[in-house]
Order: C-alpha cells, then structure tokens, then sequence
C-alpha cells in the first residue's frame, strides 16, 4: 500500500493580475480564519505557509494585534514558515539575490520560531542548475520543486540532484503542480474517488510507495475540512493510506529510499509538463534594467563602500539595507519579476525598484561626502574619489561627469603627475538645479556639463584613489575627440568598420579571424504576451542590414567611436506583419567604442521604439561550428545546446510549450572551438537566443513589446492562456531604452585573461566627484582619512561578488566564486585582519582546503 502524505498549504502571489493591496485586504480574513481553526480544533496541522516570510510581513502589517497569537501557532509546529522571504525566481535575478532572500527569510523566520528546512519552489519558472548548491550553503538538502521536470531530465519525481560542485539534494517533482489536490468535496464518499484519482496520477512517476499530494492553491482558503475525512477514506479503499503530514515527514519516509533514487546534474528548463514561459526573460525589458542596476547598485558598491565606512568609524544601518532588500524582493517573486502581471501591479514592481535605487544611491553619497570630506587635500582642486570595491588591485577608465565654467582644466594624481582623460560628451546645464542656493538668483547661470573618461592606474584593491580636477590649468595633450571622415575604428588588438551595405565587421589582429555582420539588427514579430515570446508563422523579418544608416566617427587619446543611426523601416503593428507592410521607420542608435587599450568592443544601443507587437535582437555571428555553448548562472557558468533535442519530440507529445533555444543568462554567453569566438557581456540583458537556421550565431534580445498579459493559442505555447487574457498596453514599452554590453573576441577561448575581463566588465570602480553641490547639508564628520587606501587584497581568479556587514555581527563578510568550469585555487587573501570560512548563510565554517571547485562561492568574514 501506498503511503500518501497530505500536504496542506495555500500558494500566496501577492500579486499578479491583481495588486499586493488587493492580496492584503484577503490576507486579513485567510489568515484569521487559519488561526481560528487552527486553535479551536488541535487535531489539525500542520499547515504549510508557502515558505515565504514575507506573507506575515504584509499579515501583520495590517494586523499587528495577532502576532503573538500566529507566534504561539509557529513555534507549535502548527503554522510552518520559512525558508525564503519571497518566492523568488531564479533564471532572472541575480545570485546575491537569491541569498539575500533566504539570508532575511531565514533570519526573519526565526524570530517567530521554528523554520521549514526544505527549499520550497512550487511556482519558480525553471530551476537553476545552482540551486542544490544554494540550499547546501543553509545546511538545507531537501527541495520540492514543480516547473521544469519530465522523464526526459530524470526518470522518476524524487531523485537525487546534484550541482556543478557536487551539492546535493534529494529533490521531490510535484508532477501536476501545488493544486493537484485542491478543493476537495467535504464530504467522505465524494471526496474518495476524487482523491484516489489524484493520487494515482500523482504516484505515475513516483520512486517508492511515497507519494507527496499538495492540498491547496493560489489563495486558497484552508480547507480544514479535509484532515477529518482521511480515516473513512482510507477504511473505503486499500490502495492508499492517506495521512495528514508535512514535507518533512515525506522525506523523512522517502530517505529510506534515497540510495536507490536517480541522480540528476544540471538545470530543469523542460516544458513538457508544465509551461516555463521563457518570454519572461525579456518582458518588460525596461523593469528588468531596472531590476539589474538596483542589484548592481546595492550588492556590488553600496554594501562595500558602507563596509569600508565601518571600518573607518561611520555607522552601518543594516537595518536600512536590509529594508531596501525587502522591498525588492517584493518585486523579486516569479510572477512579479516576470513582468506577467496587469500593468497596474509591473508599475509597482517598478516603483519598488526604483525607490530602492534612489535610497541607495542617496547612501552611497553621502558615505562618498563623509569620506571626501575627511580626506586632506594633497593637490590643489577638486577631489575626485575612484573607489574600487574588487579587492584586487587594477587601471581603469573610469567615468564621471562635472560642471565647470572653464573651457579648459586639468586631472592629476596625488603626486601631481597626470591623469589622461578625454570628453565623451557635452551639454549645458542650468546650475540652479545643481547647486540650491542659484535657484533664487534672477538669472540663469549656465556651466558646461561634461562626461570625462579618465585613465586611472594603480587603482588599490578594495579600497579608494583620490584624483584632483584643477580648473586652473590647462589640460595635458588633446581631450577633444576628433570627428574624422571615416567609418572604421582600431587599436592594437582589434578593428570594426561599417560596411557600405549598413554590415558591420570585427577583424581580430591577434587570430586574424574577421566576424562579418556582428551587431545586425533584426527586427520580427511577436504577437504573444507577457509570458511567451510567439513570432508568426510567416514573419516578416527586418534586418538593419541594407537599411539607411548614418554614421559619425570620433577617434581620441584614449577611445574611439563610431556613432551609428539606423533607420528601419518595419512594421508599425501585428496586422502590418501580418500584412507584410512595412510603413514606420524605427531608429536603433548604436555606439560603437574601442579603448585604445583594451581587446573588446563596448556597445550602447538605445532603441527608440515608435512600433508594437515585435522582438528586437542583436545578432552576432560566431563562425564556430559546434553543437553547445556557454552562458553564465547564479556564483557559475553552465552549458547548453545550441538545438535541443527535445525540439523533435515536443509536437509528437504535446508538450505545453516549444523547448526553443531562448535562454537565460546573469550576463554573460559564450560560443567558442575552445580556442576563437565570441563572447557578450550584457549589463542588465537577460536573454539570448540561439536560432535553429544561425546556429553558429548569439542573438541578444534588447526589447520585446506585447500587448497582453496572457492570449491563447500562440507558436511556441498552443492551447489555453496562460494568466489572464487581458490588456496589458504597457508592455509595449514605447519610448527610448537603452542598453549595454561587450563583445569580447576570444583568441585563446575562456583563459584566464579573459576571465579578468568580463570581472573587470561586471564592477566598474565607482567615482564621486567632491564639490560642495549636494542636495543635503550635513555636518562634517570629525575624522581624517588617507588619500589612498586599500583595505584588504584577494590574489585570486575567483569573482567578486559582495562585500558587506555580517548579518549579526560586526565582521566584513567578503564574497567570491568560481565562474568557470576548472577548479582554481582559492589565492592569498592579504589583511592584517583574520580571515575565517564561512557559508552563505555565513555561519563559519573550518574548512581548510585551497581549492575551489567549479560554480562554488567562496564567502570569508574578516574582522572588522
């Protein structure tokens, strides 16, 4: 006989196509009937709250009275809460992310009680290859999972799953997802053929006599009904015996069995099942740039220069930090940072980002004014602070902009030498908006409003370089890019030319391997929704190849650019693609930027887009032949094919959707012969695509507009809508957007120089430019810093990836990991300070051993 365990639970979207005020005003009432039922009948329980704090965050927000009453039900066991904040997706936020969200969840849980040692994912769309990995670092290794499994990944819905690095977990498949077994009639003798029916349908794929069945769904109310009726249940029937449990006591049972269960390596992207909605990866493109800055913002420069403000004496508010993490992950949830919501809710999704960049960004500088201002001056002029948070030390272009009257001025370094710039851009600017005190003068006094690209050398690892801005001197060797009559650009390494026909060629000088057509534009259709990218059957494909163009050449001391304007002439709307005409021009503006001593291209391409119902790509030819590439994931790199096999079963056996070649990514892919090819490096673009007839090719979605949130019937999804058929206008995105990547030429495939790069690529240093014109006045801080300093040094080819305050002590957490595929050595991390292991969950760890295996972060804590 089959053992069932009924798992009782509700699945708690706070939002979708209805609003986070929405899913409160209900949260009142279901969870004050839960509690009430809970107290008043000790027979039932437990009940699963979908492993997301943040459910009694918004819970008692409103209804702060209840907390001890729904504290004494958690810490009996009756409520089960945790691990997570919020039910994040994991193919499209980042990796500090995702452990934010079980750092604060886990740690927020415990203040209530007891928390559920199981990575509960039942609605994520697709499961990372990391997150085995991810859970081991909380000491959980236990996961139930729904979208992504089939037969075709691994056999049976319980098996042992296992990262890049080895972490392993014993995985459970909710084949039919987390409302299964909803809504069961109340009464015995109609609910047993129904359960029985769910039952077996459950157990088709199942490993043992252990079978897992999920009683509840998307806000569901308890049905607390259920638990009453099991023992008449199974007195009518002798193929299962159902009980009333939890995931623990499932694989409390099912670890008998472990041994004999399967093993899996790799992500779970399998649609057959189950829709993964890989259209996520691009919609609303204008959130998901959002999303990336704010996580670049907070993860990579407020928390270290908030650290290295710690060490010099100035207050740390975590709590702060944490709030602003919080808030966004909010936003971070499946539904919500996939952009498949009304267009009411991707607002607030946006405005939660957005809010939490400007605290952040207000943070960073006023830490960059008390800093500045306990700096002594040991050049005349302006400070200018170049911090570096990758503890390693480095040179880089750096850029920042100024406000100055003079038509000409100088940089220098603290030893007077100088500091090699040249202006990317000009502009006037209204000084009464800069500085509060013009804003009352009768006229209007403009300064010119510069961006200056400097290069800055010996930049100290995890630390700062104070530079000097004399407006007093004049500039040293040319900083006015010249504008030449010509349509190509060089350097030692590399050379890009426009083409009469509007093609673009990148020649390596190293290889000698010209790529033809990199940077195509190619515009198609999409007639699908906020979930599913769908081209017509019959597109009407508009490549920026043999298009009008404009260009304009600028060649400089340190970089040159090729200016370019593309005018398409597309479609303006799906009936026009229908149609085949083409009546709207649609301009794609390209810069195109060499450094003078540097083996890639930066690329900014903003997209002014006037038309509706369409996919833009950059395409980028790689003249590899082969049949995988590389992207990377979460603290990794992973890879992939570039045809899935699984295109030639998905008709045949009606999947729920097309398993095409359209990815995600954190930043980077890669298409090499283990020697030359390509590599793009995207800041904030997370999706690629690797096309059946160019499969020798990277395609880049920069946009993608769709008008509704869910429609029926669509190329790559056919039958019922997924979501709700209704209009989502917004997500057509009109207006300019623009967007930043690299593309690296490989001339001795993924090598360690190459590795240093996409690092150095991923965390620019950040610099602040010291006058007195911010918003806010604040006393001086009465402290005296270094012109230079370096905190700490990591000798490494490890990643960084955070620096931080420890959650609950006044150590440094320091963060890194393996981006490749090889083991590496761990390096010499240089301090005075001492330096312990420890995990994501940054409890220590002794471990002793140097070698880092590939996918696997690597976080230290050093004292403060």
């Amino acid at each position: 006989m089959k053992n069932v365990h009924l798992i009782q639970h509700t699945h708690w979207d706070r939002e979708w196509y209805f609003t986070e005020n929405d899913s409160k005003a209900l949260l009142y009432y279901f969870m004050d009937d839960l509690a009430t039922r809970l107290e008043n009948d000790p027979a039932l329980g437990p009940f699963t709250l979908d492993a997301q704090t943040v459910v009694l965050d918004d819970y008692l927000e409103i209804a702060p009275e209840n907390k001890q009453r729904i504290t004494k039900l958690i810490q009996e066991g009756r409520i089960l809460i945790g691990p997570w904040y919020s039910q994040t997706d994991f193919l499209v936020v980042s990796a500090e992310s995702m452990t934010r969200n079980l750092l604060l969840g886990i740690n927020d849980a415990k203040k209530f009680g007891p928390v559920m040692n199981i990575g509960y994912v039942p609605d994520s769309f697709g499961q990372m290859e990391q997150l085995p990995m991810l859970l081991n670092e909380f000491d959980i290794d236990r996961a139930v999972i729904w979208r992504g499994w089939s037969e075709h990944e691994v056999s049976t819905t319980e098996f042992n799953w296992q990262s890049e690095n080895g972490s392993s977990v014993t995985a459970a498949v909710l084949p039919w997802g987390y409302g299964c077994a909803k809504w069961l009639p109340t009464e015995p003798f109609e609910a047993l053929p129904v359960i029985i029916e769910k039952a077996r349908k459950q157990s088709e794929f199942a490993a043992s006599e252990c079978i897992m069945l999920p009683n509840g769904n998307d806000q569901s109310p308890f049905e607390y009904q259920v638990p009453g009726m099991l023992d008449e249940i199974n007195e009518g029937q002798k193929e299962f015996n159902f009980k009333n449990s939890s995931f623990d006591l499932f694989f409390d049972e099912l670890q008998e069995n472990s041994d004999h269960l399967p093993l899996f390596k790799g992500e779970l992207l399998s649609p057959k099942y189950m829709r993964i909605h890989r259209g996520i990866f691009s919609t609303r493109m204008d959130i998901k740039l959002l999303n990336a800055k704010f996580e670049k913002t907070v993860s990579r420069y407020l928390e270290p220069l908030l650290t290295l403000n710690m060490v010099n004496g100035l207050p740390y508010p975590q709590n702060a930090v944490n709030n602003i993490w919080r808030e966004a992950m909010k936003s971070h949830a499946h539904d919500s940072i996939g952009c498949c919501n009304s267009d009411r809710v991707n607002s607030m999704v946006a405005n939660r980002l957005q809010s939490g960049i400007e605290v952040a960004e207000q943070l960073i500088e006023l830490n960059f004014k008390k800093l500045c201002d306990g700096i002594k001056a040991v050049q005349d002029g302006t400070k200018i602070i170049i911090f570096n948070s990758i503890p390693k030390k480095r040179e880089s272009f750096v850029e920042f902009v100024i406000y100055t009257p003079e038509t000409s001025f100088s940089l220098s370094d603290a030893a007077g030498e100088p500091v090699s710039y040249q202006i990317t851009a000009e502009s006037k600017q209204d000084m009464s908006t800069i500085i509060q005190e013009l804003s009352n003068e009768a006229t209007t006094t403009w300064y010119r409003k510069l961006t200056i690209q400097a290069d800055v050398k010996d930049i100290p690892a995890y630390g700062y370089k104070t530079i000097y801005l004399n407006e007093s001197l004049p500039a040293a060797g040319n900083v006015q890019p010249v504008e030449v009559n010509e349509h190509e650009i060089s350097n030692d390494w590399l050379q890009l030319k426009l083409n009469d026909d509007a093609s673009i060629t990148l020649t390596d000088k190293r290889s000698g391997i010209t790529y033809n057509n990199v940077f195509e534009l190619v515009d198609g259709s999409d007639e699908g929704d906020n979930y599913n990218f769908s081209p017509l059957l019959k597109d009407c494909l508009v490549s920026s190849i043999g298009q009008p163009v404009s260009c304009r050449t600028f060649k400089g001391e340190l970089s040159s650019t090729l200016k370019l304007s593309h005018m398409l002439c597309v479609p303006k709307n799906i009936s026009e693609r229908r149609a085949g005409k083409c009546t709207t021009e649609l301009l794609v503006e390209l810069e195109l930027t060499i450094a003078n001593n540097k083996p890639f291209v930066n690329a900014k391409a903003t997209v002014h887009n006037n038309v509706e119902d369409h996919r833009i790509q950059l395409l980028f030819p790689t003249q590899v032949s082969c049949a995988s590439h590389c992207a990377d994931q979460p603290f990794g790199i992973i890879s992939r094919q570039n045809r899935p096999a699984a295109m030639d079963l998905w008709e045949q056996e009606k999947w729920t959707e097309a398993p095409v070649a359209l990815y995600p990514m954190q930043s980077t892919v890669i298409m090499n012969d283990q020697k030359n090819g390509l590599a793009v490096v995207a800041d904030g673009i997370r999706e690629y695509q690797i096309h059946e007839e160019q499969q020798d090719s990277i395609a880049v979605t920069l946009l993608r507009s769709v008008g509704w949130l869910g429609q029926a019937d669509l190329t790559y999804r056919p039958g019922r809508a997924s979501g709700m058929v209704l209009p989502s206008p917004d997500s057509q995105i009109q207006g300019s957007h623009e967007f930043d990547l690299t593309l690296i030429p490989q001339n001795n495939g993924s090598d360690q120089t190459f590795w240093k790069l996409t690092e150095e690529l991923k965390t620019e240093p950040l610099t602040y430019v010291g006058t007195d014109w911010s918003r806010f006045r604040m006393n001086k801080y009465a402290a005296s810093y270094a012109h230079e300093v370096s905190l700490f040094k990591w000798d490494t080819e490890l990643h960084f990836s955070t620096i931080k305050k420890a959650e609950n002590s006044e150590e440094m957490i320091v963060r890194a990991y393996n981006p490749s595929f090889n083991t590496l050595e761990m390096g010499t991390f240089n301090s005075t300070r001492s330096v312990c292991r420890a995990n994501l969950a940054e409890s220590r760890q002794y471990n002793s051993d140097t070698k880092v295996l590939p996918c696997t972060p690597v976080t230290l804590k050093v004292e403060k």
